[in-house]
């Protein structure tokens, strides 16, 4: 196992209401302690690596996640003032995995870990090396931008969370399935055909849905999404063709002018004519469901 090393410095700031200036906090019926802010870094080289199966779980707090320096695998910068929270970070036999520590204290309400309570990640990958990756993120706020990163599946669990998945640039790599499950959160998905993934699965739970479906796509994919009792948004491509099937539960669909119904299906004007196609299916509770096209 490649041993890692995590470069610590500890800052101490004035937090909370006690003598000390650091107080204990209640999450979801467990005590934690804040502390000096401690910040950590960490870098791991491409060395000779050409793939990766990249694993993260972050617990609460913010969250960034950024294309990097090509010829470094992994960059990280970290700082917390919950000592419990220190990061994990391991390269071992092609996986690289970076955890939250102490997985028992993290909360399940959020977004953010409360008041007076920092954990900040900002994290940095190699375009040059093909991922997996694996992203399983707790009651947090984020930014994840993933542009340009050679991604061939990619799978995202967040519970009550803030946030944004995307893809400014096209994949270098073809993706074969994007999985993304969200609980009562508000999460916007950006750029979706830049990644050209061949699958796409979205559950949704009690929050509110984006999807944008616009982008460089470079093959067909089948794309199912299950939503509850948020609102889904879905941003349709003109230049590629689209058929949108609707399941509805107790839920409502407003569609754009531009998309043609017929039953409970939706289609643009490219739908049968070009080469590439968007095969969608949504099954809605009593949420709702906006369709809008894009030129």
């Amino acid at each position: 196992m490649k041993k890692i090393t995590l470069i610590l410095v500890l800052v101490f700031v004035t937090v909370g209401s006690t003598a000390c200036g650091y107080y204990d906090f209640d999450i979801d019926g467990r005590t934690v302690e804040t502390g000096p802010m401690q910040e950590y870094s960490e870098e791991i080289p491409l060395d000779d690596a050409e793939e990766a199966q990249v694993r993260i779980r972050f617990g609460a707090g913010e969250i960034d996640v950024t294309p990097g320096d090509p010829d470094t695998l992994f960059s990280g910068q970290f700082r917390t003032n919950v000592a419990e929270w220190a990061p994990e970070v391991s390269w071992e036999n092609g996986v690289l995995e970076i955890r939250q520590g102490d997985e028992r204290s993290w909360p399940v309400t959020g977004p953010g870990p409360g008041p007076g309570v920092e954990n900040v990640w900002e994290l940095e990958f190699s375009p040059e090396v093909e991922m997996d990756m694996d992203i399983d993120i707790g009651a947090s706020m984020g930014d994840l931008d993933l542009s340009g990163l050679a991604l061939t599946d990619l799978s995202v669990e967040t519970g009550a969370s803030d946030l944004r998945l995307r893809f400014d640039e096209p994949n270098p790599a073809s993706m074969g399935s994007m999985d993304i499950t969200a609980g009562a959160a508000s999460l916007r998905v950006d750029g979706i055909g830049n990644a050209s993934p061949e699958r796409v699965t979205v559950r949704g739970g009690a929050g509110n849905l984006v999807l944008d479906l616009t982008g460089d796509w470079s093959n067909s994919a089948d794309i199912e999404l299950e939503s509850g009792v948020g609102a889904l948004t879905l941003q349709l491509p003109d230049d590629v063709g689209v058929r949108v099937r609707t399941s509805e539960g107790l839920g409502s669909v407003q569609a754009d002018g531009g998309l043609a119904r017929s039953g409970g299906s939706y289609t643009n004007d490219a739908y049968g004519e070009s080469e590439i196609q968007l095969l969608i299916d949504i099954s809605v509770g009593v949420g709702s469901i906006s369709l809008n096209l894009v030129d």
